[in-house]
């Protein structure tokens, strides 16, 4: 009976005890229950919570949005290392992402971490409070590509990063063979795709963007260049500058100009363009402010002088046998250069471009010096003649147009711009192997080679006409007690000799 008694009681213990762990559960249940219902009414962020790094927790949705944003922008600022792809090496600066294109979607992050622990799932949330509590909660953030803004940032870089290549050259003055520097080229849609990797990586991805780049070879190598024979002068021309202390901004010009062609290489069948070879004239290329022709009016503008380069080049070129594929005259004749032998250039827009015909490389020679600009085209013997005709068809008075300047007292006149008729005019080109034919005064190329029966290797003609350049003359219309102005820099073009009018020859 004892023992029955015994047993009885240890069961009675038990029973007591299961129910008061059961009751225990019951109410830590029905607490659990309760702090969820709770948690889910209560419009703030679970403690412990991160999202880029930043505490949010305990916050409420105007709160929470503003702390995002800022964290959002400073992950968006964060810097990225640009590296070239093929051809190596790293970009000059970096770029943050937000310049990139790359994006955070805000709403959806304060959305996301609003939802954090509130997915009306008892246990999910209670875990996910838990795990927030305890410091383990970091929300991924993810980035994504506006394409849009990523396609214009890369179009940008592409300005910045491509390069055109430069071909081997020979430094005449120093003796020396300048090697090839190979171009580079962006990729725009491959580096797209390598941005598109890159975000998705995340935030706590690479910080390194590699750009698929190519190369773009030279076309005249310095191994290419071993054999060159620069002991003839195929054609050579020179104009001349004033070099006195008002044209200086004009002659350094001529100088920096004449540096990006020294030594160029125009190889066998090559097409040689004055835009692509010399680039942009801008002040971050070193060019000046000098007078320019625009519109048939001497102006100051960029780089003037560089057109003095071109018509140079175009005359050596002409008598040196090249193959002119493209030359524009100007809207005005030049001083420094016989009527339709002019070149004007304007990048990129007007160009001259040339043809090497022969079966050698051709070498540019420029030397600008003492008032002078001298081109020689150099290579192997000279194996033909050139005459240059040029016949005037038509001759148009100017005109002259007056301007007030207040700045000068009134009654002063001040000549601006000299006038200069207008021409319509045929320039030709006979090219003949070896002498060519006397030509009597009287008489074109053309009535000589019926006359003596006589064919040209070749015979090229351009139509050319110059409008005529108006007198500007400014007046001064200020008070009388003005002090006179100084006439501006004289920029007068020689009128043609009587000689020069009709048809008028040059053979070199």
């Amino acid at each position: 009976m004892d023992q029955g008694k015994g047993i009885d009681g240890a069961r009675g213990v038990a029973m007591r005890a299961l129910a008061g762990f059961l009751l225990l559960a019951s109410v830590a249940a029905a607490l659990v229950v309760f702090g969820h219902r709770r948690s889910l009414r209560d419009p703030r962020t679970p403690l412990g919570l991160r999202v880029l790094g930043e505490e949010v927790g305990r916050l409420d949705d105007a709160e929470l949005a503003a702390k995002l944003r800022r964290a959002v922008d400073r992950a968006l600022e964060v810097k990225i290392d640009l590296v070239l792809g093929e051809t190596g090496g790293a970009v000059p600066r970096s770029v943050s992402r937000r310049q990139l294109g790359l994006r955070i979607d805000l709403e959806a992050l304060v959305e996301r971490a609003h939802a954090y622990g509130r997915s009306g799932e008892l246990w999910r949330d209670v875990l996910e409070r838990m795990r927030a509590r305890r410091g383990h909660a970091d929300l991924t953030v993810e980035l994504r590509v506006d394409p849009d803004a990523a396609r214009e940032a890369l179009v940008d870089l592409k300005d910045e990063i491509d390069r055109a290549a430069v071909d081997a050259h020979m430094d005449l003055d120093g003796h020396r063979v300048t090697p090839e520097r190979p171009g580079c080229l962006l990729k725009v849609y491959d580096a797209l795709v390598a941005l598109g990797y890159l975000a998705r990586a995340g935030v706590d991805g690479p910080r390194t963007l590699s750009l698929g780049t190519s190369l773009v070879p030279a076309r005249v190598t310095a191994a290419g260049l071993a054999e060159v024979d620069i002991s003839t002068v195929l054609g050579t021309w020179e104009t001349h500058y004033s070099s006195v202390g008002v044209d200086s901004d004009r002659t350094y010009n001529l100088k920096v100009g004449a540096d990006h062609l020294n030594g160029h290489i125009l190889l066998p069948g090559a097409l040689f363009s004055f835009n692509e070879v010399v680039g942009d004239r801008s002040e971050k290329e070193g060019y000046r402010v000098a007078p320019v022709i625009a519109g048939g009016e001497l102006i100051d503008g960029l780089a003037g002088g560089m057109c003095q380069i071109a018509s140079t080049l175009h005359g050596a070129a002409f008598f040196g046998g090249l193959e002119i594929v493209s030359s524009t005259p100007h809207s005005r004749p030049s001083s420094y250069i016989p009527l339709g032998l002019d070149s004007t250039v304007v990048y990129p827009t007007t160009d001259l471009k040339l043809k090497n015909t022969y079966p050698f490389p051709v070498v540019m020679h420029y030397t600008v010096n003492q008032g002078t600009v001298k081109v020689e085209l150099l290579g192997k013997a000279r194996p033909n003649r050139v005459i240059f005709e040029r016949e005037i068809r038509g001759e148009t008075s100017f005109g002259t147009a007056t301007r007030r300047d207040p700045s000068a007292p009134e009654g002063q006149r001040l000549t601006l711009q000299e006038g200069y008729p207008g021409y319509s005019l045929v320039r030709r080109r006979y090219v003949f192997e070896g002498t060519p034919p006397k030509i009597a005064a009287n008489e074109t190329v053309e009535q000589a080679l019926q006359r003596l029966h006589v064919k040209p290797l070749s015979k090229k003609e351009w139509p050319i006409h110059y409008p005529a350049t108006e007198s500007i003359v400014a007046i001064g219309s200020g008070p009388r007690t003005l002090k006179k102005k100084e006439p501006p820099p004289a920029h007068r073009i020689p009128p043609l000799r009587p000689e020069e009018k009709g048809v008028y020859r040059l053979i070199r």
